[in-house]
């Protein structure tokens, strides 16, 4: 028992030796142990988070690429529409459809692309579902008005968006102007919109995969990069330390922001298996072989997973190699300082080079440049690189077969890790649009020359245009001088004392003169309203007199056919109103003197009503029992010198322009002339007239214009007329109106006479011929003005009938304005007017010139 005790107690005090012993080494072993668990520790976070952040940026940079890459083909193929649309100003839906199917194509992204010649919306595909687009005007909305000025004024493409769609859903807007003409003549046409959907584009890029292994967000709305707005995924990505990534457009630049599917892990997946590795070698600290082990795998775990990565890494790449070649976009990248060129495979076939080991240089390159575009395709490069700008350049190359391709050019400048500057960028083979352009260049110049041929004809039109109108114009005179005799006598012998026989002959003569006379002013009223110059000419009227005028015109004829002519009058039609009386006392003639011409017996009626709509909007039908009109008839009742048929015009006379007059007349005034819709075709005629009154402005000029002043013959006394007139027959017509008056009337045949008997003695009045032999009658107007002194009231007597003859006989200083033929109640209510306000107002002084 003892002996046991005893043993005992010598192991106590051998394992308290061996305690004390190891102790320091214990401490040395666990403060190493310590040091290394926190160096693992740290070693395997700054792995994990490297690791982590490269994942993430070679998936970031993927999605980077597909964007870029897609938004680059889309632009490129708006922008071959927006060539030929500036050589094409005038070109058709049907042309812009076919051309806006080819673009389109397989581009799924793009929804639709309209153009907008000065603003407005007229060229649109697809059309379908977009109708309501055509005619949508920009300049009506002030963000559409500034955004399309915006594009006007820098001259580039602009990149909106996205924006939302009023037809729902959210879209990119890339908007191009549109320019024609060259040089001086270069005028901005207007815009080109092309609208990619967004959904359209995030799924090409690979942005809503579910498969994604990242969280990415974008910011840069409308293309302002780092200071836009955020258009895509959560705010969150931006305030996580994400992986960034400038997005590079044709026209400015988004800010990609990328993380790990949910955040950044806080702690390595693998943190409890190093924790427990170093557990156990702490546990076996003394065994140095069997930690360097356990740290030997774990590096080789790393080291393998690095290899999985580049693994990943190089199928990424290859990805992206096989979009690079299916775009057939050739790729380089150049050391600045050292001139060396990194060229994939692409860029050899595009160059017609063969791939040798041999580095290719800037040297190299620029050797293949045409001689013509060598200095400005340099120029370009070099100055891209000095002001650290966007490279964009367009060249021609040489190839050693003899071939010529037009090469256009897309880089980027930047810095390296190790401070070098480096650019990098694509080139693509754009012989075809260049080829297309010239094309285009050639077939705007044909169609240049169409316009010069066009003008030529327009211009001979014109020339035509004015020959017809001095035909009409001599044509009136030439007219209206005889006519005004044959009238004038006829009035004067009617006056006589004449036997029933002679009293039928004169009677005969009148009617066939006024005949004559209307088929010329209806000739002159189609003239004058095809040319535009019949103006519509507004005064406050009596409506009901101006009706009951028009059918008592024809009332006599009327009742010497037996007819009866009725006229009723709705009391809801007002009384006064505003509007051209003549011309609807005109349509209103035309319209009862065919119902009376062509109605042997019956009746004529005109019915006037208001429309429900407004009291203003007058309804006049003018029915009557006569031969009536037919359906084939009634489809060219209103054409220009065509009546119902050719027996009619034989029967019945006349020029067949009435109708014309009048339904163009009725146009002019608001409203239309038709044949009354429940008419029928065998009972006669019924014609629907409507037109737009206003109310009256002057009720109290009105009842001063509807108290017509009687003849007052007596104000002429003693004045003295001077007439010039070179027609001797006119000459005896006025002098005949003239006998039985208080007056003195002195003759001049030509203006310079007129003028020199105003000199010698003033008169009271001139009657002026227009058309006179050495001085007409404008001239000696002006003249006999520039006398100065006391001056006599000229009236105008001319067979000239448009509205410029008046015009120009007003602004010569002409009083009044006379028509021939000449009335002779006309011409003595004219003077009496002219002396009565001349007493009024007293004699008119003109300081001498």
């Amino acid at each position: 028992m003892a002996e046991g005790v005893k043993g005992l107690s010598v192991l106590r005090q051998g394992l308290r030796s061996v305690v004390s012993r190891f102790y320091p080494l214990a401490l040395v072993a666990l403060a190493a142990l310590t040091g290394i668990f926190i160096f693992a520790e740290q070693q395997n976070a700054t792995i994990h988070r490297q690791q982590l952040r490269s994942d993430v940026q070679n998936e970031a940079g993927l999605i980077r690429s597909r964007l870029e890459g897609a938004l680059t083909a889309d632009v490129q193929l708006v922008r071959g529409l927006v060539a030929v649309l500036s050589t094409e100003p005038d070109m058709t839906q049907e042309r812009f459809a076919d051309l806006g199917a080819h673009i389109i194509g397989d581009h799924g992204e793009i929804s639709h692309i309209a153009a907008a010649p000065d603003l407005v919306i007229s060229l649109i595909h697809p059309l379908s579902g977009n109708e309501a687009a055509i005619g949508l005007d920009y300049n009506q909305n002030d963000a559409q008005r500034a955004a399309a000025y915006d594009v006007r004024d820098s001259g580039n493409m602009v990149l909106a968006g996205p924006v939302n769609l009023v037809q729902g859903g959210r879209a990119f807007i890339a908007r191009f102007p549109i320019f024609t003409g060259e040089g001086a003549d270069r005028r901005f046409w207007g815009i080109l919109s092309a609208v990619i959907k967004e959904q359209g584009l995030y799924d090409r890029a690979g942005l809503t995969d579910d498969n994604l292994g990242i969280d990415l967000a974008l910011i840069g709305k409308d293309g302002r990069g780092s200071e836009g707005e955020l258009f895509f995924g959560n705010a969150e990505v931006f305030g996580d330390n994400p992986v960034l990534m400038e997005i590079t457009l044709p026209e400015g630049d988004w800010l990609l922001a990328a993380r790990p599917k949910g955040g950044w892990a806080s702690a390595p997946d693998n943190r409890w298996t190093m924790r427990l590795v170093l557990l156990m070698a702490g546990a076996l600290i003394l065994i140095p072989t069997f930690l360097a082990s356990a740290l030997s795998a774990a590096r080789r775990q790393a080291i393998e997973k690095l290899k999985r990565r580049e693994r990943e890494l190089e199928t990424l790449s290859r990805r992206l190699e096989i979009a690079v070649e299916t775009s057939k976009i050739g790729i380089w990248e150049l050391d600045v300082g050292t001139g060396e060129l990194i060229w994939d495979r692409r860029m050899f076939e595009l160059y017609g080079m063969e791939r040798s080991d041999h580095p290719v240089t800037f040297s190299d390159w620029k050797k293949r440049l045409h001689p013509e575009d060598v200095q400005g395709a340099v120029e370009t490069f070099w100055r891209a690189t000095q002001q650290d700008e966007h490279y964009l350049s367009e060249y021609r190359i040489v190839l050693d077969n003899g071939e010529r391709k037009y090469i256009r050019a897309l880089g980027s400048a930047y810095w390296d890790a190790e401070g070098r500057q480096r650019m990098i960028g694509v080139d693509w083979d754009v012989s075809w649009d260049v080829h297309l352009r010239e094309e285009l260049i050639r077939a705007n110049r044909a169609l240049t020359q169409r316009n010069n041929e066009l003008l030529e004809a327009k211009l001979t039109a014109e020339q035509a245009d004015r020959a017809k109108s001095e035909f009409l114009a001599n044509m009136s005179h030439e007219i209206r001088t005889p006519m005004n005799g044959i009238l004038g006598m006829a009035d004067l012998l009617a006056d006589t004392d004449l036997s029933e026989e002679e009293q039928l002959y004169v009677e005969t003569i009148r009617d066939s003169s006024n005949a004559l006379l209307k088929i010329i002013n209806d000739i002159l009223d189609l003239s004058r309203l095809e040319a535009g110059k019949l103006d519509i000419s507004p005064t406050d009227f009596d409506l009901h007199t101006c009706i009951q005028q028009a059918v008592n015109l024809l009332r006599p004829k009327a009742e010497e056919k037996g007819l009866d002519v009725s006229v009723e009058i709705d009391q809801g039609v007002p009384q006064h109103v505003r509007g051209d009386d003549g011309r609807l006392r005109q349509i209103l003639v035309n319209l009862v003197g065919n119902a009376v011409k062509f109605t042997a017996e019956g009746a004529v009626t005109l019915r006037a009503r208001n429309a429900p709509t407004s009291p203003y909007r007058i309804i006049i039908e003018v029915e009557d029992t006569g031969i009536g009109i037919s359906e084939s008839q009634a489809q060219h009742i209103f054409d220009r010198f065509s009546q119902a048929d050719a027996a009619t015009t034989r029967a019945f006379g006349g020029t067949g322009l009435g109708l014309t007059i009048s339904s163009i007349l009725a146009g002019r005034m608001g409203g239309s002339l038709t044949l009354c819709p429940d008419r029928d075709p065998e009972g006669g005629a019924c014609f629907h007239l409507e037109i737009e009154l206003e109310p009256i402005r002057n009720p109290n000029a009105l009842q001063e214009a509807d108290q017509t002043p009687d003849l007052d013959i007596e104000v002429l006394r003693g004045c003295r007329i001077v007439l010039a007139e070179d027609n001797r027959t006119n000459r005896l017509l006025i002098r005949k109106y003239l006998a039985r008056l208080p007056v003195t009337c002195v003759e001049a045949e030509n203006g310079r006479e007129a003028v020199e008997m105003c000199r010698a003695q003033m008169p009271d009045f001139v009657l002026m011929d227009m058309s006179m032999p050495e001085l007409d009658g404008i001239a000696a107007t002006q003249e006999i003005r520039a006398l100065g002194g006391q001056q006599p009231v000229i009236v105008a007597l001319t067979a000239n009938a448009f509205d410029s003859h008046r015009k120009a006989c007003l602004e010569a200083g002409m009083d009044h304005f006379l028509q021939k033929p000449i009335r002779k109640l006309v011409l003595l209510n004219a003077l009496t007017a002219l002396q009565a306000e001349r007493l009024a107002a007293g004699p008119k002084r003109i300081s001498a010139k």
